[in-house]
């Protein structure tokens, strides 16, 4: 399942590796659109169904379990007013994902939330597997390229920040 898939390119590169089924889910009706034609585009025959509904509704209303869940929302805060709600949408969002991922599943989970640190990133994440029950190992970290380079007189700059998890 690709969350806030938008133009589905964890879809596509899904399709590509040999997915028997991706969902993508966006609360944008566009955005879906995008997904449904780039999956056409590069799959022809693909088993692929788009939803264009938010992703925490989906996430209730749709009781599927998945080998892989791709979380890449957009920022959840922008400024640092905001930060206490999106540590908490964090966690809430990979709670969920850690409720229907497969045992022995794999969470691709990002934020580009520049007023949360990696460290508060974490931490939501490892609030979201102790409140989902299940036993979470962190395969891999993610961060930005080189091509992103980070002033070290604005830590803010380390905004894209992700966790490749193996859930037990």
């Amino acid at each position: 399942m690709n969350t806030f898939c938008y133009t589905g390119g964890f879809s596509v590169y899904a399709l590509q590796a040999g997915a028997e089924l991706v969902h993508s889910v966006d609360s944008s009706v566009r955005a879906v659109e995008l997904a449904d034609h780039n999956v056409e585009l590069n799959m022809k025959d693909a088993n692929h169904e788009s939803f264009s509904d938010d992703v925490f509704s989906f996430f209730k209303n749709y009781p599927e379990k998945y080998d892989v869940i791709v979380l890449d929302p957009p920022a959840f805060a922008k400024h640092m007013n905001a930060r206490h709600s999106a540590i908490i949408a964090y966690k809430r969002l990979n709670a969920e994902a850690f409720k229907r991922v497969n045992k022995g599943g794999v969470v691709f989970t990002f934020s580009c939330s520049g007023v949360v640190t990696r460290e508060l990133f974490e931490g939501a994440v490892t609030a979201a597997a102790i409140e989902a029950g299940r036993n979470v190992r962190v395969l891999t970290r993610l961060g930005q390229p080189a091509c992103h380079p980070v002033s070290i007189f604005h830590s803010e700059g380390e905004y894209l920040k992700g966790l490749v998890l193996y859930v037990e």
